[in-house]
């Protein structure tokens, strides 16, 4: 019952929080989709406006050079002339603002698609009417100072003929008084010619009193209806005002910076710029990544490799000036020397160092305890090959130990047997354990080449060399093999777990180059050369290949640092 309850609320709980889980996501791509469609709406929005904008310029400057030439090409014309472009401006400006739409640059902006409809057309018609308004102001102002011309000699027109009349006056006047003057009787007397031409004066006087009263007050009424006007000053050559003309389009400078201040405030917006800005600089250093091991690789590959090929081998028994003997063959046509288990017959005077893990039965009667290191001479060789921790054992009797990879169901031991006077360069990460005279010490010495390029390709700068007699348990992934190195044999490096000093160790490019750029293949396969020598190796090598986990980086850096030391 505990168990089912136990089980009813494991399936509930997870089920709930996949719910959750289900509400959470789905919550943040709505609002992930909201953001993004306003970032695209305005982004939209702002591009068309910025488009009918320098596209209002543009149009902008036509009209006002268009409407420049054109109006001063009035100065000189008629007041008739003048009144017929004004009247057709004035009616331009009724119907432009008749069509003009007043709300389309307001917030909240429409959509992409009426803006690009009609947002270019707006601004147009917008700057069409600033330049017709302006130009309709001009001519209300020249047509004022024409008409103020021509009151002007109206009026003094008029008052020419006031003079005149009034002159004419004072001259009818003049020969009255000098008429009475030379007869004094005789003009009054009627009937006489003095008196005939008196009257006469006298009729034609009144007529020019007349005639200038009505010069007087012509003029004075004309003087009346110029007013201001006979003083209005001819205007200057008419020109745009390119402030104003520019204070036609504050509603759609006004609308951008709307825009741009929500695209702003959207966190998409905010981070594109920066994204933007770094983006040249990451795709470089992507395509430096990608290529720069490629051409490493091919560097290495085409030059220095052809370089080791042909150099000559490294004779280890020379080099290192130890004596080079072989190891026993295993029978003919088999090199096969490793099983999941091998049992050995532990010699009185003799010891075993082993790791627990793979003693599987020993007799009762054999004396064990713990040696933490396999030699205190090599203490960081030891721990980097894992030889800690060991089981020592030794009996006073004959006793039969079988030994076996307890840990890992692939793994199979070998036992390579060392007879006095043979040496083996021997990589430690193989070996789990040793069998030696318990009153001799272990013969284990290490061999730095810095100056070959064999070496330093394969990164193997430190040999480490053992020499018997002493027996090697070896662990082997899928088997360990025990082969003659005869005229010439190539094998993968990290399959090789040591040789006799006696062979001729040199290293040949891989074959293919593909499989090696894809990392499928190491760039230099070890090659072995020598009637006389052998050398050892197991059949699947498993260390530093595990691709995929996040940790195979780290492992194999850390099995390139243990092959620069021989581990």
């Amino acid at each position: 019952m505990r168990q089912l309850l136990t089980a009813i609320l494991r399936f509930l709980l997870r089920h709930a929080l996949q719910f959750a889980l289900f509400i959470v996501i789905l919550l943040a791509g709505r609002l992930l989709l909201a953001e993004w469609r306003a970032y695209s709406a305005g982004s939209e929005a702002v591009a068309v406006l910025r488009l009918a904008a320098d596209g209002a310029d543009h149009h902008g400057a036509g009209l006002a050079a268009a409407a420049t030439v054109r109006v001063n090409a009035l100065q000189t014309a008629s007041h008739t002339a003048i009144a017929a472009r004004l009247a057709q401006v004035q009616a331009q400006l009724t119907a432009l603002r008749a069509r003009q739409q007043a709300s389309l640059f307001t917030l909240p902006l429409p959509d992409a698609n009426t803006l690009a409809r009609h947002a270019q057309e707006e601004a147009a018609r917008r700057v069409e009417i600033e330049v017709l308004a302006q130009e309709a102001r001009y001519l209300t102002a020249l047509q004022a100072a024409i008409s103020g011309e021509d009151a002007r000699h109206t009026l003094a027109r008029l008052h020419a003929e006031h003079v005149g009349a009034y002159a004419a006056l004072q001259n009818n006047l003049r020969q009255r008084r000098q008429l009475e003057a030379q007869h004094p009787l005789a003009a009054r007397l009627p009937g006489s010619d003095a008196y005939a031409q008196l009257s006469q004066l006298e009729a034609q006087g009144q007529r020019l009193r007349d005639i200038n009263l009505q010069a007087y007050q012509a003029w004075a009424a004309q003087r009346a209806r110029t007013g201001d006007a006979a003083h209005a000053a001819h205007p200057a050559p008419f020109a745009i005002d390119e402030q104003a003309l520019r204070g036609a389009l504050a509603p759609v400078q006004k609308a951008i910076a709307a825009g741009e201040g929500q695209l702003a405030r959207n966190w998409i917006g905010r981070w594109r710029a920066p994204v933007m800005n770094v983006a040249p600089t990451a795709a470089l250093l992507v395509l430096s990544a990608i290529l720069l091991p490629a051409a490493i690789k091919a560097f290495f590959y085409f030059v220095l490799a052809p370089v080791a090929s042909r150099l000559p081998p490294l004779s280890i028994a020379r080099e290192l000036q130890v004596a080079g003997s072989s190891l026993p063959l295993p029978p003919h046509g088999e090199s096969r020397i490793s099983a999941v288990s091998q049992g050995l017959l532990l010699q009185p005077g003799q010891q075993m160092l082993i790791h627990p893990e793979y003693l599987q039965s020993s007799p009762v009667s054999t004396h064990k305890r713990t040696q933490w290191l396999l030699d205190w001479r090599f203490p960081f060789t030891s721990l980097a090959a894992g030889m800690v921790a060991l089981t020592r054992l030794h009996s006073d009797e004959e006793a039969c130990v079988t030994i076996s990879a307890s840990d890992d169901p692939l793994l199979e031991v070998a036992v390579v047997r060392l007879p006095a006077g043979s040496a083996l360069v021997f990589q430690p990460r193989g070996l789990v354990g040793l069998v030696c005279d318990s009153n001799q010490p272990l013969a284990i010495s290490s061999h730095w080449r810095l100056g070959s390029l064999h070496a330093w390709l394969t990164l193997q700068l430190r040999f480490i060399v053992f020499r018997g007699p002493v027996t090697l348990l070896v662990r082997g992934c899928r088997g360990v093999r025990l082969e003659r190195a005869g005229q010439g044999r190539s094998i993968s490096q990290s399959a090789t777990l040591g040789f006799t000093t006696d062979v001729l160790y040199s290293t040949m490019r891989s074959e293919t180059f593909i499989p090696y750029l894809r990392g499928q293949q190491a760039l230099l396969n070890d090659r072995f050369d020598g009637d006389n020598g052998v050398y050892l190796y197991e059949e699947t090598p498993r260390h530093g290949k595990q691709p995929g986990k996040a940790g195979s980086w780290f492992e194999g850096f850390t099995d390139a640092i243990l092959k620069v030391f021989g581990i």
